[in-house]
C-alpha cells in the first residue's frame, strides 16, 4: 500500500468509529423508547436488555453502515481539502480514479461483508432478539404458546393449511383445514379436522372428514369420515406453521430460497414479496459503494467552496437513493417490476450519477 493510500485511509477512518458508534446509539436509543414501557412493565433484568441489543446489533449495522461510510468520507475528503491536501494531489497530476481506488476496495469490502451479514445473520437476529423480548414480556403467552388463525401454504408438499388454533409447546391444533393440490394446481382432496396432534414427525388427526376431489360427488367414496388419520406425509412442524407469521425480514435466507424454488405454487404477490426480500438482502449492502461514487466526487471541493453545502447535496443525493430503493421494492412486492430490477435498479442509477459527477471533476 502506498503512502497516498495510507494517508487516505487513514484520514477516513478517524471519523468512521465515531459515526458508527454514533447511529448504532441512536437505533439502541429509539428501541428503547419504544419499548421501555414493556421493559418496565416486566421487570426485565439488564443482563437480558445486553443481550436483547446485541442480538440486534448486526441487523442494525446493515442499516446504518452505508450513511456511516457517506458521512465519514465527506469528513476526511472535505477537510483534506480545506487543507489544500488533495489540491495539492491533483496538482501533482494525480488522476480522480486514482484517488477514488482506495475507498472503491474498501467499499466493496464493506459491501461483501455487509452482504454476508445481510444473508447469514440478521434474519436470525432479528428473529432471536424478537423471541427474548417476547419470553421477557408480558406478550410471552400469545406469541409462544397459543397462534390463532394460522394460515401456511407449504410449497414443497403443495399443501394449504387454514390452522384455527395452534398450541406450539403441546404441539396440537385445532379446527384443522388442509387442502392438498397437485403440479397442475389443482385440488386432490382436502381434511377438515376437529383437532390434531404433531408426534414422530408427522400428523394425526382426529374427527376427521375427507373430501376426495379426484371422485365424482356421487361416489359415496368422495367423502368419508374417520374418528382418526394418521397423515404421515404431512411433516411441516408447528413451528414451521407458526413462521408463516413472520415479517419477511425474520424468514431465514435458505427457507426463502427453498420457497422461490417452488414460486410457481404460492400466490403471484407472495412470491414477488420474497423475491423482492432476497434480491434486497443482496442489493442493499452494495450501498456501501454507491456511497463512495456518491461521496468521493462531493467530497472533493475547491477551498474557496462550502463544505456545509457539499455534505447537504451528498445526503441529499443519498436521501433520494433511499427513497427510489423502497419505492422501487414497493413496485417489486406489487408485482409491477421484477424483483431483480426493484433491487438492483437503484444502485446502478446512483452509481452511474456518481461516477458522471466524479468524471466532470477530471
Amino acid at each position: 500500500m502506498r503512502i497516498l493510500d495510507r494517508l487516505l485511509l487513514r484520514e477516513f477512518f478517524k471519523p468512521l468509529a465515531a459515526c458508527l458508534v454514533a447511529f448504532l446509539l441512536c437505533m439502541m436509543v429509539y428501541d428503547l423508547y419504544d419499548n421501555i414501557q414493556d421493559f418496565i412493565t416486566a421487570k426485565v433484568p439488564f443482563a437480558t436488555l445486553v443481550r436483547y441489543y446485541g442480538l440486534l446489533v448486526p441487523a442494525w449495522l446493515v442499516q446504518v453502515m452505508p450513511i456511516t461510510l457517506l458521512l465519514s468520507l465527506l469528513y476526511a475528503l472535505s477537510d483534506m481539502s480545506k487543507h489544500g491536501e488533495l489540491t495539492a494531489m491533483r496538482a501533482s497530476g494525480l488522476w480522480f480514479g486514482r484517488l477514488m481506488f482506495p475507498f472503491v476496495l474498501l467499499g466493496l469490502f464493506a459491501s461483501a461483508m455487509m452482504g454476508f451479514v445481510s444473508l447469514a445473520w440478521a434474519p436470525g437476529a432479528y428473529q432471536s432478539s424478537k423471541d427474548l423480548f417476547d419470553a421477557n414480556t408480558q406478550k410471552e403467552t400469545a406469541s409462544l404458546e397459543r397462534t390463532t388463525g394460522i394460515a401456511y401454504r407449504d410449497v414443497r408438499g403443495n399443501r394449504f393449511w387454514v390452522v384455527s388454533a395452534l398450541d406450539s409447546r403441546e404441539e396440537r391444533a385445532s379446527g384443522v383445514e388442509i387442502v392438498q393440490g397437485d403440479e397442475r394446481k389443482g385440488n386432490l382432496f382436502r381434511i377438515s379436522a376437529a383437532t390434531g396432534v404433531y408426534r414422530h414427525g408427522f400428523w394425526t388427526f382426529e374427527n376427521v372428514i375427507i373430501y376426495d376431489y379426484r371422485l365424482p360427488p356421487s361416489d359415496p367414496a368422495s367423502l368419508r369420515k374417520e374418528a382418526a388419520f394418521e397423515a404421515r406425509d404431512f411433516t411441516e412442524s408447528p413451528r414451521q406453521l407458526v413462521a408463516r407469521s413472520r415479517k419477511p425480514k425474520r424468514i431465514p435466507t435458505a427457507e426463502l430460497l427453498e420457497n422461490l424454488r417452488y414460486a410457481s405454487r404460492l400466490p403471484p404477490k407472495l412470491a414477488a414479496i420474497y423475491g423482492c426480500e432476497l434480491h434486497g438482502r443482496i442489493a442493499y449492502p452494495f450501498a456501501c459503494l454507491v456511497v463512495v461514487f456518491i461521496g468521493v466526487p462531493f467530497g472533493v471541493i475547491g477551498q474557496r467552496r462550502s463544505t456545509l453545502m457539499a455534505v447537504v447535496n451528498a445526503l441529499l443525493v443519498f436521501f433520494g437513493y433511499l427513497f427510489f430503493c423502497q419505492t422501487f421494492l414497493l413496485l417489486g412486492q406489487s408485482g409491477r417490476l421484477p424483483a431483480v430490477a426493484a433491487a438492483w435498479l437503484p444502485n446502478f442509477l446512483f452509481a452511474g450519477i456518481g461516477l458522471w459527477r466524479g468524471f466532470r471533476l477530471t
